[in-house]
């Protein structure tokens, strides 16, 4: 899942007002951190769309900083710095920026009939927080390339993205309920700031060693905890099991060595730890809908169309 950079919104220095988005695409360089200064809105909701690519955000509140994966909705305010992550992977997100004052107007007569969870996005009250959300899909990309492949003056691409971009938030606020293994953290919390630590620690351990088998009691005496507890606060905070996120995390490690020439399907395979090929091929297929073999015909069909200079 992918997107091609069609326009660079930069992030404004004076507070928004409006429901804005911004456009994150970070070149593919040697592994060093990056800057993300999109994901910096004071005093305003952040839902970030992150196609691709992992991303670091601290808080005031935090003392380490939490992540956020690849393919995956967050919900996000009070971001205190951010930067891409030590990867040769390129970083792709769509922000959208709803600012309190916004909400405030807007949403008044709503906020009682929001579901809770909702309600605690909303709010002021909370200073800083983070909420994993659903993954991203087809709809996602579709919705995302409209937003972006946008033609018409400024006047009216302004009016028409308010129109959308409150159209989402509505539709993702009343549908947060139904999400089950949304996970949100809390950074006031001294023991959930535990767990999130400890699950941090593994998912970094796990992202160096993706070509290595893993054994959830070797991970848990890793981090000083038990593996039943490992497991509970993994699928917590992330939202996913621990097994799927390694599989997850394998797949996408494999789809971007494949989309990038540097390997090809067998060797992207035995890259991040898979000795069979057929296992290999049904856990892709089952995270991407498409075999390896047809994964770069597939970003091609899904990649946006390149403007044409004006002649």
């Amino acid at each position: 899942m992918r997107l091609t950079l069609i326009t660079n919104v930069q992030p404004s220095d004076s507070p928004l007002s409006q429901p804005t988005r911004l456009w994150h695409s970070s070149q593919r360089r040697r592994p060093e951190s990056a800057s993300w200064p999109e994901a910096l809105q004071p005093k305003s909701l952040c839902v970030h769309l992150n196609f691709h690519g992992i991303a670091l955000l601290t808080f005031k509140s935090a003392a380490a900083p939490v992540t956020l994966p690849p393919q995956t909705l967050a919900w996000s305010r009070g971001i205190k710095t951010a930067t891409r992550t030590t990867t040769r992977d390129r970083h792709e997100c769509l922000t959208l920026v709803f600012p309190d004052v916004w909400l405030a107007e807007n949403l008044r007569d709503l906020f009682t009939q929001l579901p809770e969870t909702s309600r605690l996005l909303v709010s002021k009250t909370q200073s800083a927080i983070f909420r994993l959300g659903r993954s991203l899909n087809e709809q996602d990309l579709t919705w995302a390339r409209s937003l972006m492949a946008s033609h018409l003056c400024d006047a009216a691409r302004l009016l028409l993205d308010k129109a959308r971009l409150t159209d989402f938030l509505l539709r993702e606020l009343f549908a947060t309920d139904s999400h089950s293994t949304t996970a949100a953290v809390n950074l006031i919390s001294r023991a959930e700031r535990a767990a999130h630590d400890r699950v941090e620690r593994v998912k970094a351990h796990l992202i160096k060693h993706l070509d290595e088998s893993h054994e959830l009691e070797t991970l848990a005496s890793s981090v000083g905890c038990s593996p039943h507890y490992l497991s509970r606060t993994f699928t917590q905070v992330t939202g996913t099991p621990l097994m799927l996120w390694i599989r997850r995390a394998r797949i996408d490690r494999a789809a971007d060595l494949i989309a990038t020439g540097r390997c090809n399907v067998s060797e992207a395979a035995l890259e991040v730890g898979y000795r069979s090929f057929s296992h290999f091929s049904r856990a892709f297929q089952l995270e991407k809908g498409v075999p390896p073999s047809k994964w770069i015909t597939h970003l091609a069909k899904t990649r946006l169309p390149q403007k044409k200079p004006p002649h």
